[in-house]
């Protein structure tokens, strides 16, 4: 199916420079994806092909943000909607653990300063419901099981129904919904992309919470706070309610760390420990 989407591509003459060489990325991905170039220059498109429905999400996200640098610039995407084209963003997914404070920064000024406001509320899923979140944690609660205490389910199930729906739509963005290193690219200068939208709205602290807790490193209160204060520009944060929200966050990172790196999880538990505290002292 690749060949001949390239050639469709190559046929409809929009690229800004003519192509003679592709190879297809293996990854996480679920979509079909090549990489699209000449001899010289191996890495200069991207040709991504999905189902119609997360093609329509993903670009349409895009197309809000044409002025977010770390984000893909889209150069076409087919009618039908079974594929677009963007330009390569240079970068690795491997991060550097112990510079979260300085990654942090770059998400929260490069991307979360940025996001704005749906024109329909009903143009994607919500995560700022009490249905979304309780959902969340009793799949994350079907992985863990036994590797947290019977008292630390209880707990993530109290702070779950407390969480009441978002409904000051000041609050609610079109999030990136997949904010994790997983999706960051990196160069020896840091930052360079974030790829993979799966489009949400919500409020800007879930995609900076989700990025924190994507990697098991100094998920620590000093560095959390710097980054909802900038975030959320400079209002007065509730360390409680910050805590809770950080304590739900965590538990389904650590179900996701369970299934897919399990070598995390002794980092992850020790975070988990310090947050329980943080909670119970705020």
């Amino acid at each position: 199916m690749l060949q001949a989407l390239i050639n469709e591509v190559i046929e409809l003459g929009f690229l800004p420079q003519p192509v003679s060489v592709w190879r297809e990325l293996k990854g996480g991905t679920q979509s079909t994806v090549g990489v699209l170039g000449t001899e010289d220059r191996p890495h200069l498109y991207v040709l991504k092909a999905n189902t119609k429905e997360l093609i329509e999400n993903e670009t349409r996200f895009l197309s809000l943000y044409p002025d977010i640098g770390l984000l893909p610039t889209v150069l076409y995407v087919d009618p039908a909607l079974r594929y677009f084209v963007y330009d390569f963003i240079p970068g690795s997914t491997r991060y550097v653990r112990g510079n979260k404070r300085k990654l942090m920064t770059a998400l929260v000024d490069g991307i979360l300063a940025h996001y704005v406001h749906p024109e329909s509320y009903d143009a994607y899923k919500s995560v700022e419901t009490t249905e979304h979140t309780e959902d969340s944690i009793r799949y994350a609660a079907s992985f863990i099981d036994g590797q947290l205490s019977e008292e630390d389910h209880s707990l993530v199930a109290a702070l779950s129904r407390e969480r009441s729906d978002v409904t000051d739509r000041g609050d609610l963005y079109v999030l990136h919904g997949d904010f994790g290193v997983h999706n960051f690219l990196f160069t020896d200068d840091g930052l360079a992309g974030v790829i993979d939208p799966i489009p949400v709205i919500g409020c800007k602290r879930y995609d900076l919470l989700y990025a924190f807790c994507s990697s098991p490193d100094e998920l620590t209160l000093p560095i959390l706070l710097h980054a909802v204060q900038r975030a959320e520009e400079e209002r007065e944060v509730d360390i409680r309610l910050l805590s809770r929200d950080m304590i739900l966050e965590l538990y389904r990172r650590i179900s996701t760390c369970l299934r897919f790196h399990p070598e995390d999880f002794p980092q992850y538990l020790q975070a988990w420990g310090e947050w329980k505290k943080i909670y119970a002292s705020s």
